[in-house]
């Protein structure tokens, strides 16, 4: 992850040393244009990502 990735959901840094659930949520759409996928990172805080998604999805993380 970046040094200081700051949470797409509330907009503040996140603490990787206090964080370890922290995610890099990457984002792909296909653009004919550039050829392929296009990805796109964002970072999330675990609570933040975990909040915003329906209880009956199953998240995990890799540590």
């Amino acid at each position: 992850m970046e040094l200081n990735p700051t949470c797409c959901f509330c907009y503040l840094i996140i603490d990787l040393d206090q964080d370890e659930g922290a995610t890099v949520l990457r984002l792909g759409a296909v653009d004919p244009a550039r050829g392929g996928d296009v990805r796109q990172r964002a970072y999330s805080h675990s609570s933040c990502l975990r909040e915003r998604v329906h209880p009956s999805i199953d998240l995990w993380w890799e540590f």
